[in-house]
């Protein structure tokens, strides 16, 4: 019975994230962005950062901190987020950031894209990495 127990109980938890930060290469220029900024590229509202270079919004398809990320940048629902994507889209003034398959492709594309940027949990992060914005 113990077994059971422990069982649903590993399988109904999810997993326990340190918190959500905005990252970019360690090489980057950028050191610190505001709520804003990070709002403002990530909507596609600009693709630049504030010192004029080129900014590259990227993400993880499908992955849960993607709900948690808007929600929490842009106070978004998934509904509310698949709504400004099509209007954004089909009025051709933007388009969402590119999705990646998994971790590892995002961490790579983070490293070796001049201007990239995304959100990870924490505890995600590399010594490649430089954290530029963190949730209050």
């Amino acid at each position: 019975m113990m077994r059971l127990l422990l069982l649903v109980f590993l399988l109904s938890s999810h997993p326990v994230y340190a918190g959500l930060v905005v990252v970019v290469s360690k090489d980057s220029a950028i050191e610190f962005l505001q709520q804003e900024q990070v709002e403002n590229i990530f909507l596609s509202k600009t693709n630049r950062f504030p010192n004029g270079d080129r900014a590259v919004p990227i993400e993880i398809r499908g992955d849960d901190s993607r709900i948690d990320f808007y929600r929490k940048i842009a106070d978004k629902t998934p509904t509310q987020l698949s709504a400004y994507w099509t209007t954004l889209v089909f009025s051709g003034r933007g388009k969402p950031p590119k999705g990646l398959k998994d971790l590892a492709s995002l961490l790579s594309r983070l490293e070796q894209t001049q201007g990239a940027i995304s959100y990870l949990d924490e505890s995600q992060i590399t010594s490649n990495l430089k954290v530029i914005y963190r949730f209050p």
